[in-house]
């Protein structure tokens, strides 16, 4: 016998799905736009270095609810009471997916904004250099910067294609 899918049990977990899913990844879109915007007021202060580092602590935040987006989307299926769930294809893509973004996140971007936050508070630290020297942080800075912006880019095609996923279930 096999559950109604329309169940409060399911809708719950359909709902928190979905929860998360909006909070987790529409943090991790926007963290991008923050640090164009922080990037663009050219400032290199303790202020901004401190700005940064609760933009990381947005991010983990973000992270641990991208993590229930495949829990509760997970058991949402296994709630619906027909095991062959698992095996469709749009699922399977969808977990494929879901695994490359996180795997994304974690060996790209996370340790490239990292190392952007602390070479911002070295170069904050660092002291003034007189025109038209450039300090060697900023070369840092404009290398990572171009890597977070790719891998969040990517990030964000590969979020296309799950949302892609999720409602067309090809």
């Amino acid at each position: 016998m096999t559950k109604d899918p329309a169940g409060w049990a399911y809708n719950l977990l359909v709902l928190l799905h979905i929860i998360c899913a909006v909070a987790g990844f529409g943090a991790v879109v926007y963290r991008g736009f923050l640090l164009e915007v922080a990037r663009r007021r050219g400032a290199a202060g303790a202020a901004e270095a401190g700005v940064l580092a609760v933009y990381g602590q947005v991010s983990q935040f973000a992270e641990i609810l991208i993590y229930g987006v495949v829990v509760f989307g997970l058991a949402a299926l296994g709630e619906e009471g027909h095991s062959s769930n698992f095996g469709k294809a749009w699922v399977v893509a969808a977990l494929v997916v879901y695994f490359v973004m996180v795997g994304l996140l974690h060996g790209m971007v996370r340790p490239a904004e990292r190392d952007y936050r602390r070479t911002m508070l070295a170069l904050a630290q660092a002291p003034p250099v007189k025109p038209p020297a450039r300090p060697p942080e900023l070369d840092r800075l404009d290398g990572l910067y171009r890597r977070i912006s790719a891998g969040t880019g990517l990030f964000n095609v590969l979020l296309l294609g799950a949302l892609y996923l999720m409602v067309f279930k090809p």
